[in-house]
């Protein structure tokens, strides 16, 4: 073959050569360019999309939420395919490409299975609210109880696509230093999954034994014990109205209603006898004597449901009522969020409430407005208003979002639920509902507690806060003081009341302070002003100077006095806590963490954390904090339960 034929079949060989190499990386560049850009935009339309759904559904807008699902949907067809790819899957035997192959396959598959759950749960909701073209569940006064048969495997199928998504991206390999972006993002996303997660195992949990809590295999009653924030115990406001619920079959009934202190327990308060939990120090024996108001006394509500449960139905002098399964605890906080959500209320005597005016009008107003004397009609008019609430309630139509208004008060203890059954008591639990209260086990604890003592109305009046200073050592130790300043905020203009202090109309607040500190807690004291007292807790294991065991083995103390109409008083703590309680696993930052319990005044309280680093450490910079030299300052409205942390490097 002559030497010009040969170069150019070699020429020719070489040129299809190229075209072929040039072609397939033309083809897997065009490919993978077509797939990034098919995953950036249906990853950005499932986040806008889902996060437009959820807000549709929280606003009660349950047709906008489900087109906003459809539109997510369609953005995981798109991601899905983004993966479905013949460059993407030759890419994955590449060597170093493959994990980002798997990475990608995992991530589109964690999406896709967020956006089932999504759609099941949107589903769910339908039919809860009987916006998907079916009946309610709920209705008239009635539960489908066949419907709720199907319940629980609506749940499950919800809570299985959440746990494939949780699955798969933990399978995402993270961990090098090309990986850490992605690293971040996936355990942003694995934090944000967590509480969803829990939320649907709770309801998985909760499905099955619903029919049977509502009354599908004998009648189940529940007393509903509505909180005066007027008038605050520790666990919430004085029960001044109960409500007890019966479910017979799906069935709604409610038998007994009324005033706790007139028409429940006449004449006035009338003192009932019956057993509560023996380790229940705000009570010196067993069986109690004492007026019904004063069951939720101690600041757990495990207790103080069971106190109310039992004063309910346990008695033996005076009235007695049917056994109940559980008790609900709400107050005018919760009140106004269903009103917000739902619409004003109509009543004859306060006119068109809606939920910003129901405390004023209630709390406040009613007191001013009806003397002693007219007592009764004051009562009258708050029980009309609340059976109004109820037959909106009952009725059905607006039983998702007046639910889901009174849930969202729960972590301010405005909502409290306590059950004989384990499963929803655990609910309960799960939820943030239960109303516990418990040392967190690590780092600081401040749990402190107003009680109203002299029957005034002056509670919602009450302006309060709490201020925790720390001097940290740097071998994790710390001394601290935790100082409760209350202001009797009364109005300037309202007479100072009766001589003798006592009642609704007195302007003076007789309080007790019930005070706890940290389990870890060392040479820990009560520091209180002159004509304060220490009021012990008798019949029950003293641990010195009027502390005691609260029966879940936590300490605390009972402080006793008085504050004038526009005055302020001040109680506190001090107490050591132990090396190591806030170190770290670096040599060079210190960790102080708080936990802050709330309770459920009117007026939330604040909290400001002040800490002063040891010599020859300062304070790291973080959203919120102030920083003075070696001292951080945090501060926060005391809505929920308030966990704080501030660091410290050497």
């Amino acid at each position: 073959m002559p030497a010009t034929t040969n170069s150019r079949l070699k020429v020719g060989i070489l040129g299809a050569l190229v075209l072929i190499v040039g072609g397939f990386i033309f083809w897997l560049q065009a490919g993978l360019i077509a797939s990034f850009t098919t995953l950036a935009w249906g990853g950005w339309g499932l986040q806008s999309h889902l996060s437009s759904a959820a807000d549709g559904l929280l606003a009660g807008e349950y047709t906008e939420g489900e087109f906003e699902f459809q539109q997510a949907d369609d953005s995981t067809v798109w991601m899905l395919k983004s993966v479905d790819t013949s460059q993407v899957r030759l890419m994955g035997f590449v060597p170093g490409v493959g994990t980002a192959v798997d990475n990608w396959q995992n991530s589109v598959d964690a999406a896709a299975n967020i956006s089932m759950a999504t759609g099941q749960l949107i589903g769910l909701y339908g039919d809860l609210s009987g916006q998907n073209g079916g009946d309610r569940i709920f209705t008239d006064g009635r539960v489908d109880l066949a419907r709720l048969d199907v319940l629980p495997a609506e749940v499950n199928g919800a809570k299985y696509a959440i746990d494939m998504a949780k699955s798969d991206l933990e399978n995402i390999i993270t961990g090098t230093f090309a990986t850490g972006p992605l690293e971040r993002v996936v355990n942003k996303a694995l934090s944000e999954l967590d509480p969803v997660q829990q939320a649907v195992g709770t309801l998985a949990d909760i499905a099955p034994v619903l029919s049977d809590a509502l009354g599908a295999n004998g009648a189940k009653r529940y007393l509903i014990a509505i909180g005066n924030q007027a008038e605050m115990r520790a666990s919430g406001g004085a029960p001044l109205s109960l409500i007890m619920i019966e479910f017979d079959d799906g069935r709604i009934n409610i038998p007994i209603k009324g005033q706790t202190s007139t028409q429940l327990f006449p004449p006035v308060n009338a003192k009932v006898n019956w057993f509560g939990p023996a380790l229940n120090p705000f009570f010196a024996q067993n069986p109690r004597n004492n007026p019904f108001v004063v069951t939720n006394t101690h600041p757990n509500f495990l207790y103080s449901a069971q106190e109310m449960a039992q004063a309910w139905s346990g008695s033996w002098e005076g009235p007695s009522y049917p056994e109940v399964d559980g008790v609900v605890a709400i107050d005018l906080t919760a009140i106004a969020a269903v009103l917000d959500a739902t619409g004003p209320v109509e009543s004859d005597v306060y006119g068109s409430v809606t939920g910003e005016q129901i405390g004023q009008i209630l709390l406040v107003d009613a007191y001013a407005d009806f003397g002693v004397d007219q007592w009764q009609l004051r009562q009258d008019a708050n029980q009309k208003l609340l059976d109004e609430l109820l037959t909106r309630v009952l009725s059905g139509s607006d039983l998702v979002p007046a639910a889901q208004a009174i849930a969202g008060t729960a972590p301010g203890r405005h909502f409290q639920l306590w059950m004989r059954d384990p499963i929803l008591e655990n609910l309960a639990f799960d939820s943030g509902a239960s109303g516990f209260v418990a040392d967190p086990d690590s780092g600081d604890w401040s749990a402190m507690y107003t009680q109203n003592g002299n029957q005034s109305k002056v509670d919602v009046f009450q302006q309060r806060n709490v201020l925790v200073t720390v001097n940290l050592e740097q071998d994790g130790s710390a001394r601290v003081t935790q100082q409760l300043t209350l202001t009797n905020a009364t109005p300037a203009d309202r007479p100072e009341g009766p001589p003798e202090r006592e009642g609704y109309e007195t302007m003076w607040l007789k309080n007790a302070y019930v005070l706890y500190v940290p389990d870890a807690a060392r040479d820990y004291r009560a520091n209180y002003p002159v004509g304060f007292t220490v009021r012990p807790f008798r019949g029950h294991q003293q641990l010195g100077d009027g502390w005691v065991d609260d029966g879940f083995g936590h300490r605390m103390i009972r402080l006793v006095g008085w504050t004038p109409p526009g005055g302020q008083s001040a109680v506190s703590i001090s107490y050591e806590l132990p090396a190591g309680t806030f170190s770290t696993n670096s040599e060079n930052r210190l960790s102080y963490r708080i936990q802050a319990e709330p309770q459920s005044l009117f007026v939330p309280p604040t909290i400001t954390v002040q800490v002063t680093a040891p010599e020859g450490w300062t304070p790291t910079k973080q959203p919120g904090v102030q920083i003075n030299d070696s001292t951080a300052t945090l501060s926060a409205v005391q809505s929920a339960t308030v966990n704080a942390e501030i660091l410290f490097t050497r």
